[in-house]
C-alpha cells in the first residue's frame, strides 16, 4: 500500500510523518546509534551522535564509539526543534552545539518564562558554586572562598549539602520551563497549518495562549494522559491518522492465541503436546495478570483518548501495542504509580522518505521470545504478539523497522527500567 503522496515543498512540516534530515542521538549504548544509522542509509537520513573526543563534545555522522553504559541516552526529552527556534531544556555545550550545527536561536516563550524565574541567576550561582577551590587543612577537606575580607574556609561536608540543595531546585526549576519532547506532537490540519498535540499534564505549567506562542501554533489539543508521555501511548502518522495502543485490544491478542492454542492441543495426540505446554502456561498467566493490571491502571484510559482527537479531527487508528505493569506505590496511590513496559511499539520515530514511503521504526520485542513463541512454534500455530500489531499496521504503514539494540537492549534494559525506547533517544531533524 502506498501512502498520499507529500507536498513537493522539502521544508520540514511537522512532527508527524515528513521527510527529516535526520536525528541527533546523545549516546550510541548497545550500538542503537548503529542501527538507526543503517536505516538512514536505506532510507535518506543521517544519524547526528554526540560523542567525547579528548574531553570535548563532537556532533559526528559517521565510526560511532559505542556505549556500555545507558546514562545519557535521551535526546527527544531534552531538545526539540520548533521551526527555526530550539526548545531546551537547559542552555549547555550540547545545546550550543545544536543551534550552531542547525542554524538555531532560543524559543522567545522558554527566555521569558527562565527570566522571570531567575534561571540566569541560578546558573551562575551554580557555576560559582562548582568551580570553588578545595583545600586540605590537616587531612580534613575544605572549600576556599574569597570575601572582601580575605579567605574564608568552610566545611566542604556542608557545601555539598548547599551544592546539592540549589542543584536540584535548578533542576526543579528548569523542568517548570520545559516541555519534554516526549509529551507532544507537532501535526498539519487539511490547510497545512501546525497543530499541538500534547499532554494535559504540561497545562500545569504553561497555559494554552503561551503553549501557542511557545510552538508556533494556531491550535492546541490537550490530550489525557494514557501514560506519563504520549509517545507511550499514541504515535501520529500523517493526514491527522494517529496511532493508539488499546490494552483491550493487547488482551484480545492474548485470549485469541489461547484460544488457538488449545483447539491445536485438543486436535493433536497428547504425546506431542509437550512442546505447547510452556507457551500455554505462559500465555494463560500473562493474560490473567494483565486483565487485572488494566483493572487497576489509573492513567485515563483509550477511550477518552480518543474522544478528544475526534473531536479535533484526527482519526484514532486502535492497535495492540502495549503490555506493562504497575509499579511505584505500595499503598495503591494513584498519583504514584507508573506503568513498567514490557513491550512498547507506540515509541516510534515516523516518517517519509523520498520515494513517499511511510516508514515506521519502533522497538523490538522480546515478549514471544519469552513466551515461548519459537519460530517453529510461530510457523505451525501463527501465534505472534508482534504480528499480531504488524497486522494491524499494515494498511497504514510501508515499512517498518524494529530496532533492538545489542542483547535486545531496549526491550531489556530501556523499556522496562528507564521507561522510554528509540522515540526518546532521537531528536529529529527538519529539512532546512
Amino acid at each position: 500500500m502506498k501512502t498520499t503522496p507529500i507536498s513537493n515543498n522539502k521544508h520540514f512540516q511537522g512532527y508527524d510523518a515528513r521527510q527529516l534530515k535526520g536525528f541527533v542521538m546523545n549516546s550510541n549504548y548497545a550500538g542503537i546509534a548503529d542501527e538507526m544509522k543503517h536505516i538512514g542509509e536505506i532510507e535518506g537520513f543521517k544519524v547526528y551522535l554526540f560523542e567525547t573526543i579528548q574531553n570535548k563534545f563532537k556532533l559526528k555522522t559517521d565510526c560511532f564509539q559505542k556505549n556500555t553504559s545507558d546514562k545519557g541516552c535521551w535526546a527527544q526529552d531534552y531538545w526539540g526543534i520548533i521551526k527555526d527556534k530550539l526548545l531546551m531544556f537547559e542552555t549547555s555545550e550540547k545545546s550550543e552545539m545544536l543551534k550552531k550545527a542547525f542554524m538555531l536561536g532560543n524559543n522567545f516563550i522558554q527566555d521569558t518564562v527562565r527570566k522571570i524565574m531567575q534561571i540566569p541567576e541560578m546558573h551562575e550561582y551554580m557555576d560559582l558554586l562548582y568551580n570553588l577551590p578545595v583545600v586540605n587543612k590537616n587531612g580534613k577537606e575544605f572549600i576556599e572562598i574569597l570575601t572582601p575580607e580575605g579567605n574564608e574556609f568552610i566545611d566542604k561536608a556542608i557545601y555539598d549539602i548547599e551544592f546539592t540543595r540549589n542543584e536540584k531546585l535548578l533542576k526543579n526549576s528548569l523542568n517548570q520551563t520545559h516541555i519534554k519532547g516526549g509529551n507532544y506532537f507537532l501535526t498539519k490540519d487539511k490547510n497545512g497549518n501546525d497543530e499541538l498535540l500534547i499532554g494535559e499534564n504540561e497545562l500545569k505549567k504553561f497555559d494554552i495562549d503561551s503553549l501557542k506562542q511557545m510552538f508556533m501554533v494556531d491550535c492546541v489539543h490537550p490530550i489525557p494522559q494514557a501514560d506519563f508521555h504520549l509517545d507511550l501511548f499514541l504515535r501520529p502518522l500523517n493526514n491527522k491518522k494517529v496511532l493508539l495502543a488499546d490494552d483491550i485490544m493487547m488482551l484480545e491478542v492474548l485470549t485469541n492465541a489461547i484460544d488457538k492454542l488449545t483447539q491445536k492441543l485438543f486436535d493433536m495426540p497428547k504425546q506431542e503436546r509437550g512442546k505447547y505446554k510452556e507457551l500455554f502456561i505462559n500465555l494463560n498467566i500473562y493474560a490473567k495478570q494483565f486483565k487485572e493490571i488494566m483493572r487497576l491502571n489509573p492513567y485515563a484510559q483509550i477511550d477518552e483518548v480518543e474522544k478528544t482527537l475526534l473531536e479535533g479531527g484526527y482519526e484514532p487508528i486502535r492497535v495492540p501495542a502495549r503490555i506493562f505493569e504497575l509499579y511505584g506505590s505500595e499503598d495503591h496511590n494513584p498519583e504514584k504509580i507508573e506503568l513498567k513496559h514490557l513491550q512498547n511499539f507506540m515509541n516510534a520515530n515516523v516518517l517519509v522518505n523520498d520515494k513517499n514511503e511511510l516508514i515506521y521504526i519502533t522497538n523490538k520485542s522480546n515478549l514471544d521470545e519469552r513466551l515461548g513463541i519459537t519460530e517453529e512454534i510461530k510457523k505451525e500455530t501463527g501465534i505472534s504478539i508482534e504480528e499480531a500489531f504488524l497486522t494491524r499496521v499494515k494498511p497504514h504503514i510501508d515499512k517498518i523497522y524494529f530496532v533492538s539494540g545489542q542483547d535486545n537492549a531496549i526491550a531489556n534494559k530501556l523499556l522496562p527500567e528507564l521507561g522510554g525506547g528509540i522515540h526518546c533517544m532521537c531528536m529529529e531533524v527538519p529539512i532546512s
